[in-house]
């Protein structure tokens, strides 16, 4: 929580190499998020991120924006940015909804009777990879899990070969939010997930689209209620 310009409670900030400046800072901003070092509803000031990690205001100010875009953190008036709060059960909800739609759309008018041997391959490669970490040792790692996660659904989206519904499906930022829903918790659904995912793979290997369409949708709404049965706890 920084609400000090001149004092934070964090002082574990760290500036990654090889990024523009405002990705800097946005990969910094972000990981305090999820991690919920910079807690819900905790103000941030622009001098002392900057102040910590060594540059201007400028692209802090940039990548907040850019965060602000992603509803991760909010404005007030006169008072700068906060830390959004979580998503409320109903919000959760809405969301899964609106995801729904758009992954439903996206396979339904997908033209499955074309050769998608690569995404396919590639669809296997990251269930894979979800299930196993490189040494071999079962994935414990939420938020690599989730991003892998947003591979796979953001292939099956692309299958569409509609850039507006793609745009449309990342402007959800769904993983970013369950990324925090899962902050503390870890990988609580891994396995259920990991088995709906290889069934709508093998439905799409057998150019069965009416299945793959069934299969998504119940995975898209297991994982809601899942999730929402996390937020219950």
């Amino acid at each position: 929580m920084i609400d000090d310009p001149n004092k934070s409670n964090y002082s574990g900030l760290k500036r990654p190499e090889h990024l523009s400046l405002v990705d800097i800072v946005y990969k910094v901003l972000l990981e305090a998020i999820i991690k919920q070092e910079f807690a819900p509803g905790a103000p941030i000031s622009i001098d002392s991120l900057a102040k910590q990690l060594h540059m201007s205001n400028t692209p802090v100010r940039e990548a907040l924006m850019r965060a602000h875009g992603e509803r991760l953190v909010r404005q007030k008036t006169n008072h700068g940015f906060v830390v959004s709060d979580l998503l409320t059960p109903q919000e959760l909800h809405h969301l899964f909804d609106t995801r729904h739609i758009l992954e439903i759309h996206a396979l339904t008018v997908a033209d499955i009777s074309q050769d998608y041997t690569d995404e396919l391959n590639e669809l296997d490669t990251l269930v894979q990879r979800m299930l196993y970490a490189s040494d071999g040792a079962v994935y414990d790692d939420y938020k690599d899990y989730l991003l892998l996660d947003h591979e796979f659904h953001r292939i099956l989206v692309g299958l569409a070969g509609n850039t507006f519904l793609l745009k449309a499906w990342e402007d959800l930022h769904v993983h970013l939010h369950l990324s925090r829903l899962y902050s503390g918790v870890g990988l609580f659904d891994r396995n259920d997930s990991a088995v709906e995912h290889q069934a709508i793979i093998l439905a799409l290997r057998k150019h069965d689209k009416g299945q793959a369409v069934d299969l998504l949708s119940q995975h898209i709404r297991r994982v809601g209620t899942r999730v929402e049965g996390l937020l219950e706890r």
